[in-house]
């Protein structure tokens, strides 16, 4: 009998202790909210939310509809029941203006997590989820901090700023896109066109994008395709990789940059690092302290090249202007055996070495600095202007 009784009490210790163990990940309480509102098509959206995700879906309803869940997670009930009742969401829709906003009565102390050996061992925090659904074309203003955000394929004017969270995008078709992002990383499918601010975070991973005005700081940028215009500048960051641009402006400091093919012209300005160009028509490059690598130059080019190295793979008989102005700095320039040109080269300490299809004559000469005029191929057509100070100039 005795041995019965322990045998129960000790099931029901066992029992106790099973239910008295919570699953920190489980929410200690709960609440959702739902809104409505009728929308016609000059209808602006606004969504501002904290500690929580973002979902925008599209339908052809013309109205939206915002579900939003509401979770606390806290080792106290009664503090999690604190959270969950200062949690308030304003839902509004004045004039042309809808508006959602997520409130809190008060930051409610502390939030966040411990762990041991992977495991989430307490939790104390407030998570607010939105899934949004509204008609595609209508204009979408949103804001969201601490947590990501996901758009599908939209085709309304967008202003998106998110913090301390990732946006991911499949396509944007307005040309009106103006997303900023601070310590998260940004993945966007396509996009028509866009004004781009990337600070820190895991980056910016465009696969196509029509126009680009951008600016990184502290993040790395990779680009499939920018089939327009572009104006770039970063700063600082893994660095730069463009696979195929139209025209591109370029300001870079302390930061790596890969171009594949510049199909137009472009004008770029780099300090420090390296710049490696696959293929360009028109280049204008202003560089500090920094290693130039160029595949292919098919049309004018302009370099000012200081501290640093140049190094010109292809130049092609579309290059029929090119100027040079080298202080501190290796440049080898190689010609395609169908070039022809004149040359006139300044140099002042710096060696100056002819190769195979170029042909050279000192002019002039006072103490080191040096006058030489020449031709490359048969000479004639292209016009091209050098000058060396001090480093060493190649020319093939």
């Amino acid at each position: 009998m005795k041995s019965y009784i322990l045998a129960i009490g000790l099931m029901m210790a066992i029992n106790f202790a099973i239910a008295g163990t919570k699953d920190p990940n489980d929410p200690v309480r709960s609440k959702t909210f739902s809104k409505s509102f009728p929308l016609d098509g000059n209808d602006k959206v606004n969504l501002n939310n904290r500690y929580g995700e973002m979902l925008i879906k599209t339908w052809d309803k013309k109205e939206i509809r915002v579900d939003i869940d509401i979770k606390a997670y806290s080792k106290d009930e009664a503090d999690a029941q604190r959270l969950v009742d200062g949690t308030v969401i304003t839902a509004d829709k004045s004039g042309d203006q809808v508006s959602f906003k997520t409130n809190f009565a008060t930051e409610g102390g502390k939030s966040g997590a411990s762990f041991r050996n992977g495991k989430t061992i307490s939790r104390r925090e407030i998570r607010v989820n939105y899934v949004v659904y509204m008609p595609a074309t209508n204009a979408l203003t949103l804001s969201n901090q601490y947590g990501n955000v996901n758009i599908g394929s939209f085709s309304g004017a967008l202003i998106a700023k998110v913090q301390y969270g990732s946006l991911t995008v499949g396509n944007l078709k307005n040309a009106s896109n103006i997303l900023e992002i601070q310590y998260g990383f940004t993945k966007i499918q396509e996009i028509n066109a866009a004004t781009i601010k990337q600070q820190y975070g895991a980056g910016l991973n465009i696969g196509t994008i029509g126009s680009l005005n951008l600016e990184a700081q502290y993040a790395g940028v990779t680009i499939g395709t920018i089939k327009w215009d572009a104006v770039v500048k970063q700063q600082y960051g893994p660095g730069l990789d463009i696979g195929r641009v139209s025209n591109l402006d370029l300001n870079v400091q302390y930061a790596n940059v890969k171009l594949g093919t510049v199909i137009g012209d472009a004008n770029i300005k780099q300090q420090y690092n390296k710049l490696s160009i696959g293929s360009v028509n028109t280049l204008n490059l202003k560089s500090q302290y920094t290693t130039v690598a160029i595949g292919n130059l098919n049309g004018p080019g302009n370099f000012g090249v200081a501290y640093g190295k140049l190094t010109v793979e292809q130049i092609g008989s579309g290059c029929k202007n090119l100027n040079l102005l080298s202080s501190y700095s290796h440049t080898s320039l190689k010609f395609s055996d169908n070039y022809q040109g004149n040359f006139e080269l300044r140099t002042s300490y710096s060696p100056f070495k002819a190769g195979a299809g170029v042909s050279s004559k000192l002019v002039a000469e006072k103490g080191n600095i040096k006058n030489y005029a020449g031709t490359i191929g048969n000479g004639g057509g292209a016009q091209i202007m050098l000058k060396a100070d001090y480093g060493s100039l190649n020319l093939n």
